[in-house]
């Protein structure tokens, strides 16, 4: 079976279509958002302090907003939630394209953190709605692998896209583009016969030795993919400040970020495309190690001079992205092992707030690193927060090994 096929054959299951492709779209959105709430508040004349804090702003409303979105998801039904959220961000999202000429500060930055508290977590709900679809363990492997490669594709081509239309029509018309996309395929996802058909699914007490050992599991995962989060945001400060010191322009770091997602769009779909033997656990401690491996072969790039450290940069990034989606794939199915069904999307909304939370901090520790230390020192980040990810997963071994282990088969003929 070809590579297409297989990923056509998630499309086949019974309700997958009607819901995949409105969501992409919605996501799509989401990625477009931040970039054109920043041009839109620069071309409404306020600096950019102003503009960083309203992209601030909208990042903390998301990051706090969605896991509570998750939740009434999973205990109400998510069809109608959905649609709230869709129109909510819509509505908000409008007024901040409006107001952000003569509107304070103050309430720019509310206005923009109400957006993102409404953002529908429909990248969350999508995952959770992969387990529904299907029990058969391969599809939901290759699942994540699509979830997590249609990922960076889409955090490639929004920000490219939006960028396109702000030159074109205006920053905040962009803007406004991006708010009725996202709300209207949030509508969309929502009316899909599959997210319609939904409903609460009552969570199974766990073992108690299971139980016990599980929210230290979870940190423990959740942190590692903040940690795998900070590098993409750390690469991208360390990046520009290499180019910088070699005198090239920094607006190609764009296209040296975008050749690492390339890589990795590529090894996540060869990676989802086959059944892979072994524990989850196990594979994402291999994808780690191999991760760890590549970037941190990127300080070399800044011991060569010129064109040469631009193309030697190019082909290491290229090498390292290859294993970010498949770890992503990894995270995504440890943490559905160690979900009950019934709290799927909060569980997922949460990987979102982390890495919101994850890729802040990178930006801000690269930035650091490079104004002390240098464009070499900062290339190490990435590498450091992949290993020290690597170390806490060593750490927690047994608590997630429990944690995500198979319950175990009824014992036949045991009677009450």
């Amino acid at each position: 079976m070809s590579l297409v096929a297989k990923y056509a054959e998630l499309l086949r299951l019974p309700g997958a279509r009607p819901a995949v492709l409105p969501a992409a779209c919605a996501r799509l959105a989401v990625t477009m958002v931040p970039v054109a709430l920043l041009l839109s508040v620069v071309e409404a004349g306020r600096s950019f302090a102003v503009a960083g804090g309203a992209a601030g702003a909208y990042a903390v409303g998301s990051a706090c907003g969605q896991p509570f979105a998750g939740r009434a998801m999973d205990r109400l039904r998510p069809a109608p939630v959905l649609r709230v959220l869709g129109a909510g961000v819509c509505v908000a999202l409008v007024c901040v394209a409006v107001a952000g000429v003569r509107a304070p500060v103050a309430v720019l930055f509310a206005g923009a953190c109400l957006a993102g508290a409404c953002a529908p977590p429909v990248g969350a709900s999508v995952r959770a709605l992969w387990s529904r679809l299907t029990e058969d363990e391969g599809l939901r492997q290759r699942a994540y692998s699509f979830e997590a490669t249609l990922t960076e594709f889409l955090f490639i081509a929004g920000p490219s896209l939006i960028t396109l239309l702000a030159a074109t029509v205006g920053a905040r018309p962009a803007l406004v583009t991006a708010a009725v996309v996202m709300g209207a395929g949030t509508w969309a996802y929502a009316q899909a016969p599959a997210v319609r058909q939904q409903r609460p699914v009552p969570s199974v007490a766990r073992p108690r030795k299971r139980g016990a050992h599980r929210p230290i599991a979870a940190l423990t995962v959740l942190v590692a993919i903040g940690l795998t989060a900070a590098l993409s945001s750390a690469l991208a400060v360390a990046v520009a400040a290499l180019l910088d010191g070699e005198r090239s322009d920094t607006a190609f770091a764009g296209v040296l970020l975008a050749l690492q997602s390339a890589g990795s769009v590529a090894g996540g779909l060869v990676y989802g495309a086959k059944l892979r033997p072994g524990s989850t656990y196990g594979r994402y401690l291999r994808l780690l190690v191999v991760l760890t491996a590549g970037l941190a072969l990127l300080p070399l790039a800044g011991l060569a001079d010129g064109t040469t450290a631009v193309v030697l940069l190019a082909v290491l990034l290229i090498a390292s992205g290859t294993p970010i989606a498949p770890a992503g794939a990894e995270e995504f199915q440890l943490i559905g092992d160690m979900t009950e069904t019934g709290r799927m999307t909060q569980a997922f909304a949460g990987v979102g707030s982390f890495i919101q939370a994850g890729s802040a901090a990178g930006s801000a520790g690269a930035g650091v690193v490079a104004e002390q230390l240098g464009a070499s020192a900062a290339l190490l980040v990435p590498a450091a927060c992949t290993a020290l990810a690597l170390v806490l997963v060593v750490a927690a071994r047994h608590p997630i090994a429990v944690a995500t282990a198979p319950p175990a088969p009824a014992l036949e003929g045991k009677t009450a």
